[in-house]
């Protein structure tokens, strides 16, 4: 005798082993001592249930069906299995009873339960994807379907996919993942401003980056060296004027302080124009390591 349906109550499929236990067939031909075993095992699993202690129950389900096989035991090892949450278990020993009841009454019913527990397993297999950005507000496509906006968050099936999200104003992201039973994954994304002729205005990667504070160094030297050597010909051009010819004493010593001047001008312009060659070749290695 087998159970009805699913909500048949644990007292009703007692009777059913107990009727299965004590009747002809098989179950008939063991030993009254098994019998008597497996009925205790049944019992005890039983209670264990209605305590709602659903791993010892199954427990104690599993040595009634080892003591003596029948298939309404099955039957309750996949109860006890769906409760804990076990429903890749549950399914089997769902599929195991009507296998070893191929005549139950309640076919068409566990047949759609499995069918239920079935979708239900591939639905808390499928890995939970949430991508947000920065801005908020861009589209998401998965494999080319459009699934929402940014911070969007869905259920995947397992296996590859192609993530685009796009914002108007920014450049596009694309990401391959591979997703994998059980595991979520969330991405959180930084979108880059595109600038008015539509180019990104961070560079891309393989591009030379752009070293301003090494030009403007190299710009510093090369003034400096210029005024350095101005200033150095017009002292010169002082000192041989003053050694030219003779001049009345406040013309010579004009040229002397415009000499001296000019001379100690062109040696700070020569000093400076040497940091700003050190600070630049500094900052061409500096600027091209970020």
């Amino acid at each position: 005798m087998t159970p009805r349906h699913r909500r048949m109550s644990f007292p009703a499929l007692l009777v059913a082993l107990l009727l299965a236990l004590g009747g002809t067939g098989a179950s008939a031909t063991e030993p009254g001592p098994a019998r008597a075993a497996a009925r205790r095992h049944f019992e005890r699993g039983t209670a264990l249930y209605q305590e709602g202690r659903y791993a010892e129950a199954a427990a104690a389900f599993e040595a009634a069906y080892q003591t003596l096989a029948n298939g309404v035991v099955l039957y309750n090892l996949g109860q006890c299995y769906e409760k804990l949450g076990d429903l890749q278990r549950a399914i089997g020993y769902y599929r195991d009873y009507l296998r070893m009841v191929p005549d139950a009454e309640d076919r068409p019913l566990v047949e759609s339960l499995i069918a239920r527990l079935e979708r239900r397993y591939e639905e808390e297999r499928r890995p939970q994807v949430t991508v947000s950005s920065e801005p908020a507000g861009a589209r998401v496509q998965v494999d080319g379907e459009a699934r929402g906006v940014t911070p969007w968050s869905d259920k995947l099936e397992v296996g590859p996919h192609r993530l685009e999200v796009t914002r108007e104003g920014y450049q596009p992201l694309r990401r391959d993942v591979e997703l994998r039973p059980g595991e979520p994954l969330e991405l959180q994304l930084m979108l880059t401003p595109l600038s008015r002729s539509g180019v990104a205005v961070e560079g891309h990667p393989g591009q030379p980056r752009k070293r301003v504070w090494t030009w403007v160094a190299a710009g510093a030297a090369g003034v400096a060296t210029a005024g350095a050597v101005t200033l150095g010909l017009l002292a010169r051009s002082d000192s041989r004027e003053l050694l030219a010819r003779p001049h009345e004493r406040a013309e010579a010593q004009r040229l002397h302080d415009s000499a001296q001047g000019r001379a100690r001008a062109s040696n700070i312009l020569t000093g400076t124009a040497g940091v700003a060659l050190l600070a630049g070749t500094a900052l061409f290695f500096f600027e091209g390591s970020f």
